[in-house]
């Protein structure tokens, strides 16, 4: 090695690409970046070693000792033109490796990955690809708009293609003579368009291998990172869940227990049967609560068994499963979608109660029972009076079924008083109700269908007075 000093720039370079021995082509790189003024941190990120790696071989050379920085200063000295442009490519490369770690998204490693390609190989059509070890697949993960343009964006399957064969050689390869791949190690590729293949250099792809790991790290990183906080988000969710279902047990499921002792004991002292129909209603109650429990426990899970379902056929199987007194169903029109039959039962079901629990018992029907006649069947009796006005016989809440837009949704509405518009936002809260006896899950429960659906839930006002609740996107 002591015959390097006299070697020009050209010969060095020559040498390293003559030279089949790695640890020599380490080496005379590292002298040769010594030579030109490097810092130890430029050494190592232009040539991949590590700074300890570089400082053993300045030590094995017996060179001088590189700068441990970059001096800005003008010294006097004319450096010429090639340093110059060395300078500026390594201030590009040194920028687009900080970006890459500080970059808290994936997009955000499309920027500095195209100035460094522009700056190697005069190219901006740049596409990273990320090792999918579970499917064998070849991911893109960030493409350039020229990417996009030259090349047919896909997953790159375990086979015969080029890009996939770069890849598990881990050797640079040119596709036509105008795409280069640059593989990063085991973590992926970067395939870049619109290269003059003929005039890349050696030293060039050497340079931008460890810029392509690097990115390829980086997109690796911030995966795993998004991944740590979904699973986290659904961490937290689960324990929201758990301390909701520890309040029923420690609360909701006290209190009608506790009603039912205390009836209970005093039913055995007196022998009145008013007594024991408390002590089954506390112990309906109870069940209640446990069965809105299981239901929400399993309503947020992904919906995999939708079908064609009836919108008319559903609503009227749940309301003849729910306590509706003396209420009236008018399904005004219907539509076919594709849904989980059972859960969407459960959702009329629980929006049913809502209304008939709610509902208004002494209002007159008037143009609503009109309406109602008007446009579709009823299951309660109708009639007119002696004024040749509508009104009801049961004078129970009206409860109104049909579909928005183009079929794109359907709405439940009554005529009972309404939700107030501040209490709105609120009532598909877990645990909020504005009833003593309520369990605060029915409504909640219906967001957890709709959203395992992937519909969308609103409430306002309907066009008679009283809630309506329309879900669209079906």
């Amino acid at each position: 090695m002591s015959d390097l000093d006299p070697l020009s720039d050209t010969d060095a370079v020559e040498a390293v690409l003559a030279d089949e021995s790695p640890a020599t082509q380490d080496g005379l790189l590292v002298a040769l970046a010594s030579r030109r003024g490097r810092s130890t941190a430029e050494i190592a990120a232009l040539t991949g070693l590590s700074i300890d790696a570089v400082d053993q071989w300045v030590e094995t050379l017996d060179i001088d000792d590189p700068p441990t920085g970059t001096d800005d200063s003008d010294d006097g000295v004319d450096h010429g033109g090639d340093d110059v442009v060395d300078q500026s490519r390594f201030e590009i490369v040194d920028a687009a490796v900080r970006s890459f770690v500080k970059s808290e998204t994936i997009e955000g490693i499309t920027e500095p990955m195209t100035d460094v390609a522009d700056e190697f190989f005069d190219t901006t059509a740049v596409a990273v690809y990320r090792y999918d070890g579970l499917r064998s697949e070849l991911v893109p993960e960030v493409v350039t708009p020229d990417a996009e343009a030259r090349f047919e964006i896909e997953s790159i399957d375990d086979g015969v293609d080029p890009l996939w064969s770069a890849f598990r050689s881990d050797e640079p390869t040119t596709v036509a003579s105008t795409e280069l791949v640059v593989p990063s190690e085991t973590l992926g590729i970067v395939r870049l368009g619109d290269v003059d293949t003929d005039a890349v250099s050696e030293i060039d792809v050497r340079t931008f291998r460890p810029i392509a790991t690097a990115a390829v790290g980086a997109i690796e990183r911030r995966r795993r990172i998004r991944s740590l906080e979904d699973d986290r988000a659904e961490l937290k969710g689960k324990n929201e869940d758990l301390q909701d279902f520890a309040n029923i047990v420690s609360h909701d499921l006290r209190n009608p227990l506790s009603v039912a002792e205390g009836y209970l004991e005093m039913a055995v002292e007196t022998g009145d049967e008013e007594h024991v129909q408390e002590v089954k209603d506390a112990h309906e109650r109870i069940d209640r609560i446990i069965e809105h429990t299981l239901t929400l426990a399993r309503q947020g899970q992904g919906i995999d068994d939708a079908e064609p379902v009836e919108l008319e056929s559903v609503a009227r199987q749940a309301w003849g499963t729910v306590e509706t007194h003396d209420a009236t169903l008018c399904v005004v029109d219907s539509t076919t979608f594709d849904a989980d039959p059972d859960r969407l039962r459960q959702l009329f079901e629980n929006l049913f109660r809502n209304s008939v629990e709610h509902g208004s018992t002494s209002s007159q029907l008037g143009s609503r029972a009109d309406d109602a006649v008007e446009h579709g069947s009823t299951d309660s009796q109708l009639t007119v009076d002696d004024d040749s006005e509508w009104s009801r016989v049961d004078e129970g809440v009206v409860v109104t079924v049909g579909t928005i837009g183009d079929g794109d949704g359907f709405f439940i509405a009554d005529d009972g008083p309404g939700i107030p518009v501040p209490e709105r936002s609120r009532i598909f809260e877990r645990g909020y109700t504005d009833s003593d006896d309520g369990t605060g899950f029915g409504l909640h429960i219906v967001r957890e269908i709709v959203d395992a659906h992937r519909w969308n839930i609103s409430v306002t006002d309907g066009d008679h007075g009283g809630a309506r609740f329309e879900v669209d996107g079906v």
